[in-house]
């Protein structure tokens, strides 16, 4: 993947209907979240070779626990209906 190095990134926590997968439900922009902080989020064999998190990572309840707190607002999470991610575009 060729991405610009000043390419503007934004990124969100995206959400799908377990029953129907390949229909987004939903997305929350991350705007005010550091790239440090979502590091945390994923274990670093997972997204050490990619360049600034271009892919897709499934959040899991603790994850979503932890964002929520990082945007000091309460996500609205059901793991039993939904399959939540982490993913990044560049605009």
């Amino acid at each position: 993947m060729n991405i610009h190095p000043f390419s503007e990134v934004e990124r969100y926590i995206r959400f799908f209907e377990k029953e129907r997968d390949q229909f987004m439900t939903g997305e929350i922009l991350l705007e005010s979240v550091q790239l440090v902080d979502l590091l945390k989020l994923i274990p670093e064999e997972e997204y050490k070779d990619d360049f600034l998190l271009f892919n897709c990572y499934e959040l899991n309840e603790k994850r979503l626990e932890f964002l929520a707190k990082l945007l000091n607002k309460e996500i609205p999470y059901d793991l039993r209906k939904y399959k939540y991610y982490l993913e990044a575009n560049s605009k």
